[in-house]
């Protein structure tokens, strides 16, 4: 399963496009994040289609591996615009942690649960070009942030 999730993220980039492939999700799937709750794969794809752009929005993976029993880790960077307001606004690239968790009869994913730090004041200061410098370092690159990932874990090294 995570060799397909792989795939098909790095085809899809659903966790932004919302074009998921629902055979690998079971009928009772949830999503969660700091700020989120779904149920079922087609609501969440619909939400994820609405509230990023789709012209900008990035789901680059960094690692996707099975790193326990049911359990498959994704370390991703997000980056693009998300629809809010006329212009949309413009993400400060940041990293996400996705824990996906399969049924173990069936092995299809059950639960999809989303970890990212949230910088609120940097997200305001990036939407000025000429204040970025005062909003912090963007996620570095997927290549560097490759280099720090130990790929059995999907855990980042620290440089």
């Amino acid at each position: 399963m995570a060799d397909a999730v792989n795939d098909g993220l790095r085809e899809r980039e659903w966790f932004v496009t919302g074009r998921g492939l629902p055979e690998l999700f079971s009928d009772t799937f949830t999503f969660s994040d700091p700020q989120v709750s779904l149920v079922g794969i087609e609501p969440y794809c619909r939400q994820v289609r609405r509230l990023f752009d789709q012209k900008t929005a990035r789901c680059e993976v960094v690692c996707c591996s099975a790193t326990a029993p049911n359990t498959i880790t994704v370390v991703w960077r997000n980056s693009g615009k998300v629809s809010l307001g006329p212009l949309g606004v413009e993400l400060k690239p940041y990293v996400v942690t996705t824990t996906l968790k399969t049924d173990p009869a069936d092995g299809l994913l059950v639960s999809q649960e989303d970890a990212f730090a949230s910088d609120g004041p940097g997200l305001l200061l990036w939407q000025v070009p000429a204040l970025r410098g005062l909003a912090g370092p963007p996620a570095p690159s997927v290549e560097e942030l490759r280099a720090k990932c130990d790929f059995a874990t999907c855990v980042l090294r620290a440089a």
